[in-house]
């Protein structure tokens, strides 16, 4: 019997020892938290642009009046007195108080192309220049000429920066926009259909910055007896980037 029960327990011991020594098999849960990532999305990305075209329906032109005397209280009157006359003209002409601000006013000192001679203590002689100038804004666009021929009558002897403008861009824009998704779509069909796969569903979309409108083909405004203007058309451009998912392969049926 001692010996039996001393093989029992040598036998007891070596399964003990035995079973602490073998690896433990790992968890379900600790498994899954080290599962591989699923397949990524395959994708197509693809940049359009459009460009909408519209006629402009307003006119901005910059006018004023350039007055010089040999005393600066001189000029200022002078130039005063003009700027008040041009105002009148072009208010009467149908130019709004809104649509007129002034830009420029300046005052300088325009000495002789002769200088003193040396040890003449005489003072510089020269002129005083008055420069007054407004920006004004014409939304009706057949009397551009009208206003700018009355208001060089009436003493504006300054004129620049006539320019042309669309009053409320947004529907222009709006429609370069939709050009612009289109021609990503198109360009995204035709990279699909090269490659031999499937259009998906568009995974993003980001619009780049649409640019200012620019002038195009010009075409002349039928005008009075005042300056010829050319009012022509603008163009507003936009950029879009579209990323489409690449649709998965159809199972081939057996």
């Amino acid at each position: 019997m001692r010996r039996h029960s001393g093989f029992s327990a040598a036998l007891l011991l070596a399964s003990l020892a035995g079973a602490a020594g073998a690896p433990r098999p790992a968890r379900a849960q600790e498994s899954s938290l080290h599962a591989p990532p699923g397949p990524a999305r395959r994708t197509i990305t693809v940049a359009g642009e459009g460009e909408a075209r519209g006629k402009p329906d307003i006119a901005r032109a910059t006018l004023g009046v350039d007055a010089t005397a040999v005393k600066v209280g001189a000029a200022l009157q002078d130039a005063n007195a003009r700027m008040s006359t041009l105002l009148g003209a072009v208010r009467r002409a149908g130019v709004a108080d809104k649509d007129i601000r002034t830009t420029e006013f300046s005052v300088y000192f325009e000495q002789d192309p002769a200088p003193p001679r040396p040890g003449d203590s005489s003072r510089l002689s020269g002129r005083y220049h008055v420069r007054n100038a407004v920006e004004i804004t014409i939304r009706d666009l057949a009397r551009a000429s009208d206003v700018l021929d009355a208001a060089l009558a009436a003493g504006g002897n300054a004129a620049s920066g006539l320019s042309f403008a669309i009053g409320d861009p947004a529907p222009l824009r709006a429609r370069a926009r939709e050009e612009a998704v289109a021609d990503a779509r198109k360009r995204a069909e035709a990279l699909a259909r090269a490659a031999g796969v499937a259009l998906g569903p568009v995974l993003s979309i980001s619009e780049g910055g649409s640019s200012a409108p620019r002038p195009m083909a010009a075409r002349v405004m039928a005008m009075s007896a005042g300056p010829p203007v050319e009012a022509g058309e603008l163009a507003e451009s936009a950029q879009v980037e579209i990323v489409y998912e690449i649709a998965p392969a159809a199972p081939v049926s057996r």
